[in-house]
């Protein structure tokens, strides 16, 4: 499998932002996630992360909500989405993971366990929404020993010294919530998006990922022009469930492959 730092820098050579896309486990049904992940990557994903389904998703929106409770209902844990990226592994899928997951699944398993099955199963960081740098260095001792890495989160609120301590605290790259609040699809990038980014980039230690929000192609392509990353969740999440009820998986893995290609061709920083 590739690494994220592989990753970034191929794409930061080729003078494009790497693509990074959420995809909710278990929405509407595992099987289904695992045709999506292979669709995405296929259709030009750099990286996938992996959304654990939770009952109280504090920074999610209502997209990413109702697919959690979808998830849920089906029976999608923790152990069963790291049970999928093994066998996405098997099947030869390199891209790298991200397990996105609030801390409660993984304290359920056991952070032993959890960090254990995730060296196994061939996924390449966590990122733990609900977990503060001041709070994380029992995760981060048990990921370092799995060779696990860490994605830090950096809001908006966040100054120049806590994005420095922030990025020094992780690996891969630093996740820039791009605005204050839950996530969610919106219509544009804040005003001041390029100026505070710019100012993240400076501070950080990592490469820094953008998202929250981003939801089209002219969106994503804005925020490459300044990010290494950029994270788009909500509106596959949205696309890929609309479709699936109403036309049918194969419908559904169609346009989440057209819509991820759009987002790729957009992570180029030439002129559209």
């Amino acid at each position: 499998m590739k690494s994220i730092s592989e990753i970034l820098e191929r794409n930061s050579r080729a003078g494009r932002a790497s693509l990074a896309v959420f995809i909710s486990c278990g929405d509407p049904d595992i099987a289904f996630t695992e045709k999506l992940a292979k669709a995405v990557c296929a259709a030009g994903a750099d990286i996938v992360e992996l959304g654990v389904p939770f009952s109280d998703p504090m920074a999610d929106g209502p997209t990413i909500q109702a697919a959690g409770q979808r998830a849920l209902a089906s029976g999608t844990t923790l152990e069963k989405v790291l049970e999928m990226a093994g066998r996405l592994r098997a099947e030869g899928l390199e891209n790298p993971f991200v397990l996105f997951s609030y801390y409660n699944p993984i304290f359920k398993m056991g952070l032993g366990k959890a960090a254990r099955l995730s060296r196994e199963n061939g996924v390449n960081s966590w990122l733990v929404v609900d977990v503060p740098l001041e709070e994380s260095g029992e995760i981060s001792g048990e990921l370092e020993k799995n060779g696990i890495g860490l994605v830090p989160l950096a809001s908006p609120m966040s100054d120049d010294a806590r994005v420095r301590g922030i990025s020094e605290s992780g690996s891969g790259f630093l996740y820039y919530v791009t605005v204050a609040g839950v996530t969610g699809a919106r219509k544009s990038l804040p005003a001041e998006f390029a100026e505070r980014l710019a100012r993240v980039r400076a501070a950080s230690k990592l490469p820094v990922a953008a998202g929250f929000g981003i939801s089209s192609p002219e969106m994503a392509h804005s925020a490459a022009l300044s990010a290494d990353a950029v994270v788009v969740g909500s509106a596959l999440v949205d696309l890929a469930f609309r479709e699936c009820r109403e036309n049918g998986e194969d419908s559904a893995l169609a346009a989440a492959s057209e819509f991820v290609r759009s987002l790729s061709e957009a992570m180029q920083r030439h002129s559209r």
